[in-house]
């Protein structure tokens, strides 16, 4: 019977001893390497031109823009950005940077002084900073 309880205490102590190992594993360091890749906005309803954008937190973007084509490089074809139907600068640019919270409407038109004229398509691109 004595050997029964040896065995008995021996197991009582190791489960004991293995409970607090356990218990140790719950504090210590963790180091973090990387990033936690989320878009802070988001976009929704793209047609003719215009996308919308809703960003709970204030967000910093780039949006630039490409033209496409043969007729890329020639003057007679204007692109135009604007953010809730109000154009930005007064001047052709292809970059712009911006910050937003809340709402907004970005939209890209292309205008061809030429009636005839063949616009190709642009490419819009927004990255986050």
């Amino acid at each position: 019977m004595n050997i029964a309880i040896l065995k008995l205490a021996a197991a009582s102590a190791l489960l004991s001893a293995a409970s607090g190992a356990m218990a140790g594993a719950n504090s210590g360091i963790i180091h973090f390497v990387g990033s936690i890749v989320e878009p802070p906005c988001s976009t929704s309803s793209v047609e003719r031109g215009q996308i919308n954008i809703h960003c709970e937190q204030r967000s910093a973007f780039d949006v630039t823009f490409q033209r496409i084509g043969a007729d890329a490089g020639l003057s007679k074809t204007t692109v135009t950005l604007t953010r809730d139907g109000k154009p930005l600068g007064d001047k052709e640019a292809s970059a712009y940077r911006m910050a937003l919270q809340g709402n907004a409407q970005l939209g890209l038109s292309v205008k061809n002084a030429a009636a005839d004229a063949d616009t190709r398509p642009v490419i819009m691109t927004i990255s986050y900073l």
